[in-house]
């Protein structure tokens, strides 16, 4: 890590960062930065200063171990790409890059995929503003990052991103390609496709911590965006994390390969968005997580060996299981109160779901499980409260097996065979 390291703590210099506030920046008026080479005031925008990508380029391109912006508002064409060339600490030192126009972006922001293996690329205390998605059709692609590094196998680098606020039309808030280690802290992440994304497609190695973060999809957004999109072999240690208003899920764990990736999260709350898709073939944990609000997708999808303690499940989502797999899954003291159906099994799904302690308060037309005909999965309830009302059938089993010990099976929860339904 370089020894000269600027971190901002104090909470009206991040609520100055989040709220595009720019009256002053780092102790000095917007209006003083005309002495910094190329950059002069921008008279129809209150305290904006104009720069032009040459400019920013040319104070990466001088930096050594780190590389100070200017700070203030400074606003930008469409199409700036600043490149960075070197291993670099950028600080931002709370300035504001705002791109304009509404075009879709064809290039990244700050790019660093330039960088070889064994590089450490940080970028701190920055708010890029992308260009409006207002207009925009649902199925627009878009690759281009608000800031990148995207190189294949560069496994021994480090990506670290600390209090970075990206709004607007780029593809991805923060994307990182290669594997290595990636840390996003502290940071309000948002983007056309997703907030962040971690790939590696070499059958390498990776880790990423996510904490303190908020990823917040656009007013608008494409039919598909995700909070994060990662790769199921890469591990990842989410801590802390809120995802708002995304069509999909707040975590997307998918691709190749498919090797056993390590998955922790904790408080994780999805708001209007579903929660998780986890990986095939990885190991989850969920530890005090909310799904919540209206899951716009159906609801999160569990693969592979899935561990869930002290969560809670407040949506319209359904924890689905698709036909053909086999599930191993144990909900811990989670409190449920969903709208439609909690837990379904598909058709030829099998393996073992647990359901321990904790509670489930179903009304309207909610229903905590149900088994298709051609699931031979076996369900264990064991000293859950339940408390129903529901119009709906609260236990339904029309194919393998459901034990419910400790507790009573509410009303209207029937077996049809081949389903089985014992306490």
């Amino acid at each position: 890590m370089p020894t000269t390291e600027i971190r901002i703590e104090a909470p009206s210099r991040r609520q100055f960062l989040r709220a595009g506030a720019a009256a002053t920046v780092g102790g000095f008026a917007a209006a003083t930065l005309g002495g910094i080479g190329g950059i002069g005031p921008f008279g129809a925008d209150a305290g904006a200063t104009t720069a032009d990508a040459t400019t920013l380029q040319a104070l990466l391109d001088a930096a050594g171990p780190t590389c100070t912006f200017p700070g203030g508002v400074l606003n930008l064409p469409a199409g700036t790409r600043l490149v960075v060339r070197r291993p670099v600490t950028i600080l931002g030192n709370g300035t504001i890059l705002r791109v304009a126009g509404s075009a879709v972006p064809t290039a990244h922001l700050i790019d660093a995929d330039g960088l070889p293996d064994g590089s450490r690329f940080e970028v701190r205390d920055l708010r890029i503003e992308g260009p409006s998605t207002d207009g925009w059709d649902p199925r627009t692609e878009s690759n281009a990052a608000a800031i990148s590094w995207q190189r294949y196998r560069t496994w021994n680098s480090t990506m670290v991103v600390r209090n970075v606020t990206v709004t607007g039309g780029y593809g991805s808030g923060v994307g990182r390609s290669g594997g290595g280690r990636f840390e996003v802290v502290d940071c309000d992440l948002g983007g056309w496709v997703d907030g962040a994304a971690f790939f590696e497609s070499h059958g390498g190695r990776g880790s990423m911590l996510l904490q303190r973060t908020t990823l917040r999809a656009p007013r608008n957004s494409k039919y598909s965006s995700i909070g994060l999109y990662l790769h199921p072999h890469l591990d990842l240690v989410a801590e802390d994390v809120t995802g708002t208003d995304w069509n999909r899920w707040v975590v997307y764990v998918n691709g190749s390969p498919t090797a056993t990736g390590r998955h922790r999260l904790t408080r994780v709350t999805a708001s209007n968005c579903a929660l998780l898709q986890s990986g095939s073939t990885s190991t989850t944990v969920l530890q005090r997580c909310v799904e919540q609000g209206t899951a716009r997708n159906g609801g999160t999808y569990l693969k592979g060996a899935v561990t869930a303690e002290g969560c809670t499940w407040a949506g319209t989502g359904t924890i689905g299981v698709l036909g053909g797999q086999q599930v191993q899954r144990t909900f811990v003291n989670n409190t449920i109160r969903p709208t439609a159906t909690w837990l379904a099994l598909g058709d030829k799904s099998t393996g073992t779901v647990t359901v321990q302690g904790g509670q489930a308060d179903l009304r309207g037309r909610a229903a905590l499980l149900k088994l298709t005909p051609g699931s031979t999965a076996r369900v264990s309830i064991d000293r859950t409260v339940i408390t129903s009302t529901t119009s709906s059938l609260p236990i339904n089993v029309e194919g393998g097996r459901v034990r419910v010990t400790g507790t009573r099976i509410p009303a209207r929860s029937r077996a049809l065979r081949p389903g089985v339904l014992e306490s």
